[in-house]
């Protein structure tokens, strides 16, 4: 099990060093991230291929079918010793169904090696998840993110961060990665915790504009 990063002093850290995010982390309480259990990784991995593109709620079904189906945790001998046709059958689209089976028989071969993620950078499992169809990049820094806790992933795919980037720094569109590199660097080695925060500003908007629309 990783041990989970020190988010306390890595407010600290941003407070000093990226002064734009202080009335951020004066606003939310320290962040409570913790990582997965190693052996929650492949099921992660498999949730992000299989919700890719879904609605949430369809996708929630389709996860509890294959839970059923395969067991939990999930883990890649499971996927391998069933056919595509019983994976279909609960509702995977063909393509999907051989994703899976093909990053099932890469964890087993070893190809991917999920196993020492514990102990690799994270360039190096980018690189090795690239390989998998089906995993993009907004998946795989999320998973870098939040399961394993990495503490300086910049998602520059996820758009709910780079609107927040945006109004955080007071920008005419939102920016692109090369840009947000540059505007990012002083949150380094932090930057998850920064996205974190921003994650957390837009959940608060939310809800404010949830409370407003029922008390019109």
């Amino acid at each position: 099990m990783l041990k989970t990063p020190d988010w306390a002093a890595g407010a600290e850290y941003l407070r000093e060093h990226a002064p734009e995010l202080i009335p951020l982390i004066d606003r939310f309480p320290v962040c409570e991230l913790k990582p997965e259990p190693e052996g929650k990784y492949f099921g992660t991995l498999v949730t992000g291929i299989v919700s890719q593109q879904l609605p949430p709620d369809v996708s929630l079904q389709l996860l509890k079918k294959l839970g059923e189906l395969l067991g939990t945790p999930l883990t890649p001998q499971a996927v391998m010793d069933v056919s595509v046709e019983a994976l279909c059958e609960k509702g995977l689209v063909l393509q999907k169904a051989e994703y899976l089976k093909n990053f099932a028989e890469a964890a087993v071969s070893g190809s991917i090696t999920i196993e020492k993620f514990t102990e690799m950078t994270d360039s190096e499992i980018t690189k090795q998840l690239m390989q998998v169809r089906g995993l993009g990049q907004w998946t795989i820094e999320m998973f870098l993110l939040l399961a394993l806790c990495r503490t300086d992933v910049m998602p520059s795919a996820d758009f709910i961060f780079k609107k927040g980037l945006q109004e955080l720094r007071g920008l005419k569109d939102i920016p692109k990665r090369a840009q947000i590199t540059t505007l990012t660097v002083n949150w380094r080695p932090w930057r998850s915790l920064g996205v974190w925060y921003l994650w957390q500003e837009a959940a608060f908007r939310d809800e404010q504009k949830r409370i407003q629309q029922k008390t019109k």
